[in-house]
């Protein structure tokens, strides 16, 4: 898709530039951000004008960010102007997001698992309020090892809170090695469902995947998406490469990385 190699392009030209971003796991997102944001699942007008009832995306794991500003420039939410000096003194965007910045940024995120905690505090507000906006988490599989996202999730169950959907990008690398040899999180569907979520398993480089899944119908249950990411995709030497945290793109790497992108299908 032509709007995912845009995106990937936004991502790896920051990369270079700042010498900064993340930016293997900003690629591991891009399809489950494309599929909110310009799939039409997310009312793009209303977040881009800040609306009391917009749908939110509460970002967790705040180091994919560069992959959320650039799918906002993309979508239109942003200007190209407020992407450019990302990470840099001279720019608006930091490597992490900072609620206030921008449209679209809902959290100021960095200290992993708080975000579920925070998105079933929306949730929950707009259940007493009577809204029917959208509210959606992005997770780390590796951020899954901290507690505080299970004492959330009993919260979002114990609240039937089906207005919620949690995306665990589940990429299987954190900054130290593979999630499942660190701290195994495994079996994840089951613990899930044992929790009282509604489970959906898909491709998360298939954007018409990820949709169908955010699509599917209420049964009473908020709902968890695992999707199977892949980091760094797009770009040969990041794909499931450890060592790309907080790492920045060398003169040579950003020629090859966007000779690459025009070559993906």
């Amino acid at each position: 898709m032509d709007k995912c190699k845009r995106i990937r392009r936004h991502i790896v030209e920051q990369g270079y530039l700042s010498g900064r971003g993340h930016i293997s796991s900003a690629l591991s997102l891009v399809e489950v951000y494309y599929a909110l944001y310009g799939m039409n699942y997310f009312d793009v007008s209303k977040i881009k004008n800040m609306e009391a009832d917009r749908d939110r995306l509460v970002l967790s794991k705040g180091h994919g960010a560069l992959g959320l500003y650039a799918t906002l420039v993309e979508v239109g939410i942003i200007s190209q102007g407020e992407l450019d000096g990302f990470a840099t003194s001279e720019g608006i965007l930091s490597t992490h997001p900072v609620r206030g910045s921008i449209p679209g940024v809902e959290m100021s995120a960095g200290s992993l698992g708080q975000g579920i905690g925070y998105a079933g505090g929306i949730a929950l507000s707009a259940k007493l309020s009577g809204e029917d906006y959208k509210t959606v988490v992005i997770v780390g599989d590796g951020e899954l090892q901290e507690g505080s996202n299970w004492e959330s999730l009993l919260f979002i169950a114990h609240n039937k809170l089906d207005n919620l959907t949690v995306i665990v990008d589940r990429n299987r690398l954190q900054i130290t090695g593979d999630v499942d040899n660190i701290v195994s999180i495994e079996p994840l569907q089951s613990k899930f469902k044992a929790f009282g979520f509604d489970v959906i398993e898909v491709d998360g480089h298939n954007v018409q995947d990820v949709l169908s899944a955010l699509n599917e119908g209420e049964n009473g249950c908020p709902k968890i998406i695992i999707a199977n990411t892949i980091k760094g995709k797009g770009v040969s030497f990041i794909e499931n490469k450890g060592g790309w945290h907080g790492k920045g793109l060398s003169k040579e790497q950003y020629e090859l990385a966007l000779k690459e992108l025009e070559e993906m299908i």
